[in-house]
């Protein structure tokens, strides 16, 4: 029997956490009780606007028996001691992406939660942006055929998250937290490349933030562009292009500011096919953060683990951002290998 609703407690009172907070105001399913984060001010805020009660610090909210599930809305460099965590004290999990900074932290996440038999996902919320979810549809409906090749760029100016973004080893940078989103969403279509090349430059801070990689698989080449080093004047910016052997959908994105104005953004989603006018596509108008959330939260309802955006998903998805980043590093082409049925598309 489904619950009514489940009990969230929300850590980090960011920009994230006020985006994620925010949807769950918008689903019936989902109640937001608790709020925690290290500016207490912030948080404080946070839980009065959503009529929650703020908890001093991580464990204080871990240890609320009224919190049922945590989502994670702290920066990256935190994510493996509360995922952990939260895991240890049973609660279910939404964490937000990237799932961590390395592969060895990736692994004590999955072992945490898999042994604690918790329900876990990774805030991956390409996989649920609308126009993202229809060019999925148009492929498994065979409108493009099969896939021949895969065109992603993601442009911004350096966001101003706090210092600790600034630090690669707390962040990744562009690498890790931007590049990832293009990364994931190409690997949950395609699955895990063969090969993986990448050429960049580094910012001041060192870390790898404009990245161009290319992934290299036995009948497909995808490439895609992320970087954090636009001037401060320069619009966000998504695309995607899917061409397969019988037509290519496109998406571009493009909006003043940050993704946070992405109600605001010009957009446009067009299929091309041989000898035909190009076709608008329509893709539904629900916000991808509260079709992300409400997602999880019916799998929590339901008692079963996402099938997508996974933490071993994210895990394979980092690990084609760490042979990207050794490309960077080393000017080689870096294998991987490639498991049978890894990507999320039915054969």
């Amino acid at each position: 029997m489904r619950a009514a609703s489940i009990n969230v407690g929300l850590l980090g009172a960011g920009f994230m956490g006020s985006t994620h907070a925010s949807a769950y105001a918008r689903i019936d399913s989902a109640r937001l009780v608790a709020v925690a984060d290290a500016n207490r001010d912030l948080a404080a805020k946070l839980a009065h606007e959503h009529h929650a009660r703020t908890c001093d610090g991580i464990e204080a909210l871990l240890d609320d028996p009224e919190v049922q599930a945590v989502d994670v809305c702290l920066p990256t460099f935190l994510h493996e001691r509360c995922v952990v965590s939260a895991a240890r004290h049973g609660k279910h999990i939404l964490c937000e992406k990237p799932i961590a900074l390395t592969i060895e932290e990736a692994d004590r996440m999955i072992a945490a939660t898999e042994q604690a038999g918790v329900i876990a996902m990774i805030g991956q919320v390409i996989r649920f942006w609308p126009e993202y979810v229809a060019m999925r549809e148009l492929l498994q409906s065979g409108a493009l055929g099969d896939v021949q090749a895969v065109k992603a760029a993601r442009l911004s100016a350096p966001p101003a998250w706090g210092a600790w973004f600034k630090d690669p080893s707390l962040s990744g940078g562009a690498l890790i937290d931007l590049h990832v989103h293009d990364l994931d969403f190409i690997y949950s279509l395609c699955g895990m490349p063969d090969r993986v090349f990448a050429t960049g430059l580094q910012s001041a801070t060192g870390a790898w933030d404009q990245v161009t990689s290319v992934l290299e698989y036995e009948t497909v080449r995808a490439v895609a562009e992320g970087s954090f080093l636009l001037p401060d004047c320069y619009p966000f910016q998504m695309q995607f292009r899917l061409q397969g052997s019988k037509g290519t959908v496109e998406y571009r994105f493009r909006v003043a500011g940050q993704v946070g104005e992405r109600d605001e953004a010009e957009t446009e989603l067009v299929l091309y096919r041989p000898g035909a006018a190009p076709e608008p596509v329509a893709a539904a108008k629900k916000d991808a953060y509260q079709a992300e959330i409400e997602f999880w939260v019916d799998c929590l309802l339901t008692h079963h683990q996402p099938a997508q955006a996974t933490l071993r998903q994210a895990r394979d998805v980092l690990g084609i951002a760490m042979a990207a980043r050794r490309s960077l590093e080393t000017g080689e082409i870096v294998a991987l290998h490639r498991a049978a049925g890894d990507s999320d598309m039915k054969p």
